[in-house]
């Protein structure tokens, strides 16, 4: 078997999310409030290991003086990587970091129906939503949950499990 380059299939799948976050975003204009130092949001408690694998990759890059401030500031930090309110590893977040703020569909299969996640400060609970303004996260999810098996099943990492934020600073 050719061995697969899954991060690079990883930052495709990205490339593809960000391109419909673009547009989700467009479609909202004034009313994403969303800008650096806004990290309401930032409260993800762990990453699937492919993932993992590329938050560590960029870890490893970072300026020895902001590493220190990152360990430093990471256990009164709803996330780790977060210095001063802002992201140390922006350009390589987890896609659900990439998707706070935004509308965010899913389907309610069982139920048949629309669930809608959205930040407050951005939306009010009864903003009512038009199809065309949701992100529907639903297959890039699938998507990402098969990509993270295959990781896992090559490296022999058991896929059903999460890696702890915490854990990348070690």
């Amino acid at each position: 078997m050719v061995d697969r380059d899954f991060l690079q299939e990883y930052c495709d799948l990205v490339g593809r999310i960000d391109g419909e976050i673009k547009k989700t975003a467009e479609l909202h204009g004034g009313r994403l409030q969303c800008e650096p130092g806004c990290s309401q949001c930032c409260t993800i408690s762990s990453v699937l290991p492919l993932e993992a694998e590329l938050l560590r990759q960029a870890l490893v890059l970072l300026d020895e003086q902001v590493k220190k401030k990152m360990h430093a500031q990471a256990a009164g930090s709803p996330c780790p990587l977060l210095v001063d309110r802002l992201c140390v590893v922006y350009q390589s977040r987890p896609i659900i970091c990439r998707t706070h703020g935004l509308p965010i569909a899913y389907v309610d299969d069982e139920r048949q129906a629309i669930e809608v996640s959205a930040c407050p400060l951005n939306f009010a609970d009864e903003y009512d939503f038009d199809q065309q303004e949701l992100f529907f996260i639903d297959p890039f999810n699938t998507e990402l949950v098969t990509l993270n098996e295959e990781y896992c099943t090559v490296r022999g990492i058991n896929s059903m499990m999460r890696v702890p934020m915490q854990n990348l600073l070690d």
